[in-house]
């Protein structure tokens, strides 16, 4: 039986990440816009895990290298999943471990509630989209998570011990035909790089 309360005080514990309770909490107290929800704080904490991986292994973490390896990590393309994992762990960096630490928005918010005792004022109005967008995420992963564990109870798909049920949410352009993560399109301000897109930035 584990002696931490949850994933994430095993983490901190782990990677000692002393203090990053403190800007956990500081990051979903802030007022809006600032506040970030349970799943970019999940990211936030995961691209954390990696950074100090890479720092262990020696390599660069400057600029978004960091950021920029997760984002591969959780390519849509598998060939590009591959070929980030195997360079990261020619680098001396158990991947596989790595990606089991990674932690999700549930866990996010069972830390901050019932670990932390955390609160935070109801956000206004004018976070609703993002509020809106994480509540259609997590209601589509919970239901689909209960219909995969059924067909596979049934024996109708058959799965690794570690599979996990992802929901993600793209905006696609027709012009480039990109296909961008809402998330990063938040933290970049832009869904794509065409010049009516960007030209307004």
């Amino acid at each position: 039986m584990s002696d931490y309360a949850c994933k994430v005080c095993r983490i901190i514990d782990v990677y000692d990440l002393r203090g990053y309770n403190d800007r956990l909490v500081e990051h979903w107290q802030k007022p809006a816009p600032q506040r970030k929800g349970y799943r970019q704080l999940a990211d936030w904490v995961n691209v954390t895990l990696l950074r100090r991986a890479m720092d262990r292994a020696g390599l660069s973490t400057l600029g978004r290298e960091a950021e920029s390896k997760y984002e591969r990590l959780h390519s849509d393309d598998p060939m590009i999943v591959t070929e980030v994992s195997k360079l990261l762990a020619q680098e001396g960096i158990d991947i596989e471990q790595l990606k089991k630490d990674f932690v999700s928005y549930g866990v996010i918010r069972t830390h901050l509630k019932e670990c932390l005792d955390a609160e935070r004022e109801p956000q206004t109005s004018s976070d609703w989209e993002r509020d809106a967008i994480e509540i259609t995420r997590e209601r589509a992963h919970q239901k689909a998570k209960e219909a995969i564990n059924s067909l596979l109870n049934k024996g109708e798909i058959a799965a690794g011990e570690n599979t996990a049920v992802r929901i993600r949410i793209d905006i696609d352009c027709p012009d480039c035909n990109s296909r961008t993560p809402v998330e990063r399109a938040l933290r970049r301000g832009v869904t794509c790089d065409c010049p009516e897109v960007t030209s307004g930035r």
